[in-house]
Formats: C-alpha cells, sequence, structure tokens
C-alpha cells in the first residue's frame, strides 16, 4: 500500500514539476520529498484508522460434524457439513470501526484482479489459550501474539459463486473494511485494494 502511494505522490510531483517549470535544486527537491514523507504518512493513518485494512487473511474449511464448530477457542460459529470461513485479522486499534454488518470488499491472492463485496459477520473474542489445547485455526496463537484480533467476514457478492469451488482451505486473501466517516478515503482505499487484485497477476 505504502508502494502504491508513494509511487502515485512521485507521479504528481513529475507532473507539478513539469507543467509549472519548477526547477530541481536544493530547496524544491528536498521540499517535495518531505511533504510526500508528512503526506503519505498522515494518509496511511487515517487510512487504517476510519478503513481498516487486513493483509492477514485466511479461508478457512470447518468440517466439525457437529451443529457448531469452535473458532478461538469460545467464539461459535454455526456450520452445516463443510463451511468456508473467511478470517481476517486486524490491529486492535481498528476494533471500533469492525462493527457487525460494517461493508467490507475482499480479493484472493487466487483470483488476480477480482474485488468481492462482503461484510463484516462478527468480531471473534481471542482469550488465551489454555496449554496443551489445540484450536480449529493453526495460525490462530502465532497471529494472537501480533496483537491482532480475529474477524469473521462474509462475501456477499454473488459472482463469488463462480469461484469459490475453486478456492481451497487456507487460500490468502486481503480484506479491506469501511467506515461511515471521510468517504473520500474510502474511495482511495478501494482504488488501492483494487490495485493490490491487479498485482495478483504477477508471480512475486
Amino acid at each position: 500500500m505504502e508502494m502504491f502511494l508513494i509511487s502515485g505522490y512521485i507521479a504528481v510531483c513529475i507532473a507539478v514539476f513539469t507543467v509549472l517549470r519548477i526547477p530541481l535544486n536544493r530547496w524544491t527537491l528536498p521540499g517535495a520529498s518531505i511533504g510526500g514523507v508528512v503526506l503519505v504518512f498522515a494518509l496511511i493513518q487515517l487510512l487504517n484508522y476510519y478503513h481498516p485494512y487486513s493483509a492477514n487473511s485466511r479461508q478457512y474449511l470447518a468440517t466439525a460434524p457437529t451443529p457448531a464448530a469452535a473458532v478461538a477457542s469460545t467464539a461459535e460459529v454455526p456450520t452445516t457439513g463443510q463451511e468456508r470461513n473467511l478470517i481476517a485479522w486486524f490491529h486492535q486499534n481498528s476494533l471500533l470501526r469492525l462493527s457487525d454488518g460494517s461493508a467490507a470488499e475482499v480479493t484472493f491472492d487466487g483470483i488476480p484482479g477480482q474485488v468481492f463485496a462482503g461484510e463484516v459477520q462478527m468480531v471473534l473474542p481471542l482469550p488465551e489459550q489454555e496449554p496443551g489445547t489445540r484450536d480449529n485455526f493453526s495460525n490462530l496463537p502465532a497471529m494472537a501474539r501480533q496483537a491482532q484480533i480475529p474477524v469473521l467476514i462474509n462475501v456477499s457478492d454473488p459472482r463469488y459463486a463462480s469461484y469459490v469451488s475453486r478456492i481451497p482451505g487456507g487460500s490468502y486473501a486481503r480484506i479491506a473494511v469501511y467506515g461511515d466517516r471521510f468517504p473520500q478515503l474510502a474511495l482511495l482505499r478501494k482504488t488501492l485494494l483494487r490495485m493490490s487484485a491487479w498485482m495478483n497477476y504477477l508471480a512475486v
């Protein structure tokens, strides 16, 4: 994300310097550089606060034959047969913007160029794990050590139905959640998410 913002700022600076014929000297170049650092830092902080983003998202298959499968040791997520649970990990300072029903968008690493609409289904509790116990999702303790919270995301986009059978358990995704404030920043977040989706065409 930072790379996209910095690249965009550099492109704008080049255009402005070219159109206005501003000379590159020891005053204009450092000034533009310092301004870019401040602007990009401020945008990243505002984006992460009002429109949280998670690059740490995975799809899990719950295959327990019981009526419900335990998620994060204590929360119960209803399952029927085999259910696909999309879990996104967010920094804890995003908690107040992760309310149930909040609009979200999802892009899977395995589906380049596609962005699917969704919503926050629930914020999952993350208690301390008892010694010797295991939960259904193998990477939950590792993520918990990074002070992040798990959020269950529902992909409601009807286009996703044609892809769902080709997305195996453990597939990685990137998820953005959109708050009610600063819709201009939400537009920027949507643009950055789509750029990351297009980047999935590249094997990097």
